[in-house]
């Protein structure tokens, strides 16, 4: 099993929606951006499945929101976010030295 959720965000890159498995760590990374299902339950992803297959407007709503939901995760945004971090921590001030 995958703990990030790479395989998703990669789908969603590609403007398609998901039906995931609903785990705690996949629906942070995917919101509302995919349609959960209960792991190890046929009838549940079958469910959610035959959701995205015959509601259209459900599909494209989730393709633009898969879309939007991978941009959070590609390489410019990721970079940037790291190098803010890396930032805020190396110039943060120690506890004892603050104000």
């Amino acid at each position: 099993m995958e703990a990030f959720g790479l395989v998703l965000i990669e789908a969603q890159a590609h403007g398609l929606p998901v039906a995931h498995s609903d785990l705690p760590g996949v629906r942070e990374i995917l919101g509302s951006s995919g349609v959960p299902y209960i792991p190890g339950d046929p009838r549940s992803l079958a469910t959610a499945l035959d959701e995205m297959g015959r509601d259209l407007h459900r599909r494209k709503v989730l393709t633009e929101a898969a879309v939007n939901n991978a941009r959070r995760y590609n390489i410019t945004t990721t970079g940037c976010r790291l190098r803010e971090l890396t930032l805020r921590v190396a110039f943060q001030r120690p506890r004892h030295q603050r104000a």
